[in-house]
């Protein structure tokens, strides 16, 4: 029943907006123009983002890498917020959420040395190294996917 009431309400913010995108005051076209574009605008350059960190995880620099898709995460999570029907990419980015934590972990525990001035971390042991070169393979692909989706229904909106 809850399930229900939740998707009615998600259903009803959807045709509001869809509504004043297209037959709304000056204002409200604005608006629903602005949340539709911002979820567009974020989608893409979070794309580039994901390919340059990926790019920079494989050379080994991990710390970075890591930090950077958390606050993308953390922006996926804002946006989809905006959304309608959200419930399925805000559980999937709560699952990304505790995929990026787990991977931290890895990264803090033993096998892994620090060097460098700035206390860089990088993974001596080569199984445990692919383990977490799969682990960040993963969420680099499931983080892809909610942000495609996260832009198809954007554009679906407009």
């Amino acid at each position: 029943m809850l399930r229900s009431l939740i998707k009615l309400g998600l259903f009803l913010v959807a045709g509001i907006l869809v509504y004043n995108y297209f037959f709304g005051t000056p204002e409200e076209k604005a608006q629903s123009k602005e949340i539709f574009t911002d979820i567009k605008n974020l989608t893409r350059s979070a794309v580039d983002l994901v390919k340059a960190e990926k790019q920079k995880f494989d050379e080994g620099k991990y710390d970075d890498a890591v930090d950077k898709i958390g606050g993308l995460i953390e922006n996926l999570k804002g946006k989809a917020e905006k959304l309608e029907n959200n419930r399925e990419l805000l559980d999937q980015i709560s699952a990304l959420q505790q995929q990026q934590r787990s991977l931290e972990t890895k990264l803090g525990g033993p096998g892994v040395e620090s060097y460098g001035d700035e206390g860089k971390r990088i993974v001596t042991d080569s199984a445990q190294r692919r383990e977490i070169e799969e682990d960040w393979k993963t969420l680099v692909e499931k983080t892809e996917r909610v942000m495609q989706e996260m832009e198809q229904r954007a554009e679906k909106g407009q």
